[in-house]
């Protein structure tokens, strides 16, 4: 929930507010702009019952102003089933400072809608092309799922690359101290005719003993 909201000094100067609106309206709208529910995209989820509580009015004068922005103001969308409010100008007069903590919550917020027909009424209003992208995105949630889909597959198919390589990093190394050992580099013989894992002594093919490489040796080699 936000501390605060932005309220233009506009407001007072729009000609629907200062010709049309009666004192109720106004500080309804008020209300709807800066109410504890409102989120960063303008689309929330509020009941009449906490309206009606926390402007003081009756459920039914609620009904009634809710009727009057919806259908004769244009102002607002409400889904009597969801709960859910929509505000037509949020975007107008929103969105001025954009961020990366800003647009990771608003992609949070337009995923917890119900009502996909407020992200497109909201949408109308929108300046910012970024929110507009954003928005546009989520308007249809198989189009979401598969936004979802490609990041996760993404960040796997990442981590099992790097899986495959620190595997392959080891067994490399395995296999320059097993040729060492087997004094395949520095001519002690074939590795796979060694006397045994602990053993110092080496044989060829024709019988010939040769020794373990010393540390040095096996430092020296490393580094080739």
């Amino acid at each position: 929930m936000a501390l605060y909201r932005y309220v233009r000094v506009e407001f007072w100067k729009n000609p629907k507010v200062l010709e049309e609106m009666t004192p109720e309206d106004k500080l309804f709208m008020l209300y709807l702009l800066t109410n504890p529910s409102t989120t960063q995209i303008g689309i929330y989820r509020l009941s009449k019952k906490q309206m009606a509580f926390e402007l003081g009015y009756s459920v039914e004068s609620i009904s009634c102003m809710i009727d009057r922005f919806v259908n004769v103001y244009g102002a607002i969308k409400y889904n009597e089933d969801t709960r859910e409010i929509g505000i037509k100008n949020w975007g107008k007069y929103n969105f001025s400072r954009l961020g990366k903590p800003m647009i990771d919550c608003i992609k949070k917020e337009l995923l917890e809608v119900e009502d996909k027909s407020m992200i497109e009424f909201v949408l109308q209003k929108i300046n910012s092309l970024t929110v507009r992208d954003l928005y546009e995105q989520y308007l249809n949630t198989s189009e979401n799922i598969c936004f979802d889909d490609t990041l996760t597959s993404r960040t796997t198919i990442r981590g099992q690359k790097e899986k495959q390589k620190q595997k392959q990093k080891e067994k490399e190394n395995n296999n320059i101290e097993n040729d060492l050992a087997g004094g395949s580099i520095y001519g002690y013989g074939d590795k796979s005719i060694k006397n045994g894992k602990y053993s110092r002594e080496y044989k060829d093919k024709n019988g010939k003993s040769f020794k373990k490489p010393s540390e040095e040796e096996l430092e020296f080699a490393r580094g080739l």
